[in-house]
């Protein structure tokens, strides 16, 4: 079962201007924003700017405007929770962000109505504060990426007072990027072996710990880009 999504703080700005990542069968879909976060379950506080609902009643849009851009609010075979909604209201939305015929837009779980002004600049310094601190953890990876990565969580969050969240999101980004790096170069060798490559050979011609390869040859091989010719060897299809 796939957990449920955490549902991210953001400006609508980082929704709109993102990278749309498509997901088939139960895994989500999600913006990849221009900090490097991924938000599948997006919380926008915003200003009600249109409404539209459907004659049947069974259709329902809400533009808002969190003053870094504007985004629809989509409801399909009822009018909840956008029914309550007036032009003017400020509002705190968490919904699903999806993408069709390239207009992105947000699917609605809660829209509550905010009427304290103070909580639109609590909000703004809560996303100023993320992004200060994205781009610290970035910065500060980056320059000590060859620590052990638990040796450097640690130091960030308890040196640097940077949360452990943004600490870990970083690291595991980081090991994606060289386990693709990785798998290049392994298909690299393989494929410049007419006959395939045995494992202990491969094992010598590349500077990385045995796990890493071990797993990144499971992933070749689970993706159908290699396979075993005999026990022990491993070739390109």
């Amino acid at each position: 079962m796939i957990p449920r999504q955490t549902a991210k703080k953001v400006r609508v700005w980082e929704v709109m201007n993102g990278e749309f990542v498509k997901k088939g069968g139960f895994e989500p879909s999600f913006v990849r924003t221009s900090l490097g976060e991924d938000v599948a379950r997006a919380r926008i506080l915003g200003t009600v700017m249109a409404k539209f609902v459907a004659e049947d009643g069974k259709y329902a849009s809400v533009t808002i405007d969190d003053g870094s851009d504007t985004i629809r609010l989509k409801v399909f075979k009822t009018l909840k929770p956008l029914d309550s909604l007036n032009l003017g209201d400020m509002v705190d939305v968490i919904g699903k962000v999806r993408e069709y015929q390239g207009e992105r837009y947000i699917i609605p779980e809660i829209a509550r109505k905010v009427k304290d002004p103070n909580y639109e600049l609590l909000r703004r310094l809560e996303l100023v504060y993320k992004e200060s601190a994205i781009k610290k953890t970035k910065e500060l990876i980056e320059k000590n990426k060859k620590e052990d990565p638990e040796k450097l969580a640690k130091e960030l969050t308890e040196n640097y007072g940077i949360e452990r969240r943004w600490v870990e999101m970083f690291l595991a980004e980081n090991k994606d990027k060289e386990k693709g790096t990785l798998k290049r170069q392994l298909l690299e060798i393989i494929a410049s072996s007419k006959d395939g490559i045995v494992y202990s050979e491969l094992v010598k011609r590349v500077k990385a710990k045995g796990a890493d390869i071990e797993s990144a040859i499971d992933e070749l091989l689970n993706e159908g880009v290699c396979y075993e010719p005999s026990p022990g060897r491993i070739r390109k299809i």
